[in-house]
């Protein structure tokens, strides 16, 4: 195809005027920042408004918590994690190699048809969500009020994932065409109107359960609305077009069914966990959750930023043959991720119950048991932290050089050795600890293969991880055993400004004692980082100080 000149002038511009990867990666981990605080504040406000009578608390929490997961699972299977690992490395790589007419046509494509089955199957999910549900009830020890409630709060969050769906079809384009502000702070703004939907509408009846789901229906709405208006000038250009046998779209659809497949493993595996979290006492399902919720934290404001503008960029210059800026570029994205998620997880690890109740415990409605059921799981989640850095930044990788096959036969791996795990854990008597357990050493499996399979291509292969990964482990053992003792000699007790205090104390010491280890073993990410923060606080103080 001829190349467009004006579109060639775009692109060119584009990376002249665009942010840095530091930058990027910074502007985009303050937005997953505010982005996960808020979905914290989200788990705190339930605990609360469904929290009143002690007595069925745990019931309400963790319908609330069930209706999700099979909505989420419909979105996963149809779109999920297609969305951006197909459409911003596609449309990134048409725009670096001066074809934008054609990626935008055939995104249009994809959008449309994906619409149209979204829609389908969404009205299924509603109209059948009780029989969805029961599939739960072959695990004996759930409770069918809470399986009733959940499937009855389900019917509003079927038509949700269709918002939520073009949401992340704005955001992929968005990203393509480096418009990463806009794509990082706009979830803040769901966020926020589904704390509004909760804080209002939550209580202990099923009336007030479909209300709130109700309100988070709304609030997808309005989050769709606002994306496509922030990014109007990127977003006008998309038509619908109806065109399922065009062989842009039929290639571009070709690539993204193992994304596709690879999202729906991740949200089976979280069912399935699900499904044995019913074997322990009530309330291990919202245990389960607030533990989860915790560790992604790092990992989705560490890793996810990085990757989401390593990404698009990555597929540029594959697209553009250049292989040494690929692995340099891998190279970088790998540490810098790795240097924030290793720490995290040594201080998650040896501060589990305090990182808990930090964040969740403000009133007695969480209760010490609460924090100790979701703590355990928090434990055992901490090593995921470091090896789902890794399968991330992989999975990306490969999907950036249109290799999609690989992270799909590594889902499938971990589809089938994930059960097998918890059934081993639980029968070694290890207790909700299992179900962690299992997550993290069906990563660590997936983690060895899909280094092993693209490190086979020594052109594209991170450099230097070796050494890196013995300073870093190095700095944060220190890290860890300073914080041991910290705790020992200053426990976690008292009021709750005293709690809090008294965390922040032991983060901050961490922070210090992480980045003071790593500059002594002359790691360059702990300088990047620093310079990076400086200079992000520096602009402030101008634009304040103007």
């Amino acid at each position: 195809m001829t190349e467009n000149p004006s579109n060639n002038a775009v692109t060119n511009s584009g990376k002249k005027k665009g942010m840095s990867f530091g930058l990027s990666a910074l502007i985009v981990g303050i937005g997953l920042v505010i982005t996960k605080a808020s979905g914290l504040l989200r788990d705190i406000i339930v605990s609360d408004r469904f929290g009143v009578d002690p007595s069925t608390a745990d019931i309400y929490r963790d319908a609330f918590t069930l209706s999700f997961t099979i909505p989420d699972l419909f979105y996963n299977l149809l779109v999920g994690g297609a969305i951006y690992s197909t459409v911003a490395p596609y449309l990134s790589a048409q725009l670096a190699t001066g074809n934008e007419k054609k990626g935008v046509r055939t995104v249009s494509i994809f959008i449309s048809v994906v619409s149209v089955v979204m829609i389908f199957f969404c009205t299924l999910g509603t109209v059948f969500s009780e029989q969805f549900y029961s599939l739960y009830a072959l695990n004996k020890n759930t409770n069918p009020i809470t399986l009733q409630l959940a499937s009855q709060a389900s019917k509003l969050l079927f038509p949700q994932i269709f918002f939520i769906m073009l949401a992340a079809l704005c955001n992929g384009v968005l990203n393509s065409y480096r418009r990463f502000t806009i794509t990082s702070f706009g979830p803040v703004i769901y966020n926020i109107l589904v704390l509004v939907a909760i804080a209002v509408f939550g209580g202990q009846t099923q009336q007030r359960l479909m209300m709130t789901t109700g309100g988070i229906l709304v609030s997808a709405i309005i989050y769709f609305i606002c994306q496509y208006l922030f990014g109007f000038k990127q977003m006008k250009q998309f038509r619908f077009i109806f065109d399922p046998v065009d062989k842009e779209f039929i290639a571009l659809f070709k690539r993204a069914i193992p994304i596709l497949i690879s999202a729906s493993i991740t949200q089976i595996n979280i069912v399935v966990l699900n499904f044995f979290a019913n074997s322990f006492n009530a309330g291990s399902i919202y245990g389960y959750r607030n533990a989860s919720t915790i560790w992604q934290i790092p990992y989705s404001v560490f890793v996810v930023a990085i990757t989401t503008v390593m990404t698009p960029q990555l597929a540029g210059d594959y697209g553009s043959k250049k292989m040494e800026e690929c692995s340099k570029l891998l190279s970088k994205s790998m540490k810098n991720a790795l240097f924030l998620s290793i720490p995290s997880a040594a201080f998650i690890a040896v501060m589990n119950i305090d990182v808990v109740k930090a964040i969740y415990q403000w009133s007695s409605r969480y209760t010490n048991e609460n924090a100790e059921t979701a703590a355990v799981f928090l434990l055992g989640f901490s090593s995921a932290i470091i090896t789902a850095a890794v399968i991330h930044v992989f999975n990306q990788a490969f999907y950036a050089i249109g290799q999609t096959k690989i992270p799909l036969l590594a889902g499938i791996v971990g589809l089938v050795i994930n059960p097998l795990f918890c059934i081993l854990f639980i029968n070694l008597g290890i207790g909700p600890l299992s179900l962690s357990f299992a997550y993290s050493a069906t990563n660590l499996c997936q983690m060895i293969m899909l280094s092993i399979l693209y490190c086979r291509r020594k052109e594209l292969a991170p450099h230097g991880i070796v050494v890196f990964l013995i300073k870093a482990f190095s700095a944060a053992a220190v890290m860890a055993l300073v914080c041991y003792v910290f705790d020992g000699l200053v426990p976690g007790e008292g009021g709750k400004a005293r709690q809090l205090a008294i965390f922040c104390a032991k983060g901050i010491t961490a922070v210090i004692v992480y980045f003071v280890a790593a500059i002594l073993m002359k790691m360059q990410e702990a300088n990047f980082w620093i310079k990076k923060v400086k200079g992000r606080l520096g602009r402030g103080a101008k634009k304040s100080a103007s």
